[in-house]
């Protein structure tokens, strides 16, 4: 079972023309997925519907299915969906809530009722994986913005999520913790079989770890295809020929092959993710359904 899928999907803010117009397409478990597309393209809106942010919280006019890890977003709200994707925004300082870095990992397995040794196991994990078990006593008002984007991510991973959804997690980051960002980003789809969903403009840092490459345009689904038909649509940019010069490393493609072999043996794993109280209190925004 696909963990996104969307069939036929258009949605209107309010009083706004549509973001996203008949956008059908699916993204299979352990899949590294980079959406690209210029401002106003509608990427956003594509990670909002997937979240159920969109139209939940933000109201306005929705048409056709999406199903998140089997559960429809006509049904399930953004506290439903939250256990099955983690969701990371531009801003972490937005997205973090508590006071400490431990507390922040531990609130969205709190939420979801487990025990106390099963919420300090994961945070261990979250905290080994994402290379911050350091600063778990850390304030997270003391974190410099790549540190607090690590543990935002880390938050958004506790208790692994069948899908990641990530816009623009780089932008306000330099290139050296962007590229670091992307780093953790791979090795976490590769070992732990997370689907990711990323969307971003700076194409020359994630494009060589992607799987798949969806092209927005004015709200519609443009291309969907491998990186490299991607780059053979647009063979004139600096960006295609940057990728051409370097290529996919080799080894990069042996450990995804890998992955996927794990993936296909795996008995599965559980999913956790935080209950959005921004998210939960909005829901009673005016939605119409078409």
């Amino acid at each position: 079972m696909s963990v996104l899928g969307l069939s036929g999907v258009s949605y209107a803010y309010p009083g706004e023309p549509d973001a996203l117009r008949d956008v059908t397409l699916s993204v299979e478990p352990g899949e590294f997925v980079v959406v690209s597309g210029g401002s106003g393209s509608g990427k956003s809106t594509l990670l909002r519907a997937a979240s159920g942010l969109v139209p939940h919280f933000h109201g306005g006019t929705f048409a056709g299915r999406l199903r998140c890890a089997g559960l429809d977003t006509r049904e399930h709200g953004p506290g439903e969906l939250a256990a099955v994707a983690g969701t990371l925004l531009q801003d972490p300082e937005t997205q973090v809530l508590m006071g400490t870095v431990r507390a922040e990992l531990a609130f969205p397995l709190e939420n979801r009722g487990l025990a106390p040794a099963a919420v300090a196991r994961g945070v261990e994990e979250a905290a080994l994986a994402l290379g911050i078990a350091g600063l778990l006593d850390r304030s997270t008002h003391e974190l410099s913005g790549g540190e607090l984007q690590r543990v935002a991510l880390g938050a958004a991973l506790a208790g692994r999520p069948q899908l990641l959804l990530l816009d623009e997690p780089t932008s306000q980051l330099d290139p050296v913790a962007g590229d670091e960002l992307l780093g953790v980003l791979r090795r976490v789809n590769e070992e732990w079989g997370t689907a990711v969903l990323l969307a971003e403009h700076r194409l020359e840092r994630c494009l060589p770890a992607a799987d798949r490459v969806l092209a927005l345009e004015d709200g519609r689904l443009a291309f969907d295809g491998t990186p490299e038909d991607f780059l053979r649509r647009r063979a004139e940019t600096p960006i295609a020929r940057l990728f051409e010069l370097a290529g996919r490393p080799e080894r990069q493609r042996r450990a995804a092959g890998a992955a996927r072999r794990w993936r296909s043996s795996a008995s599965g794993w559980s999913a956790t993710r935080r209950s959005c109280a921004r998210s939960t209190c909005g829901s009673a925004r005016a939605t119409r359904w078409r």
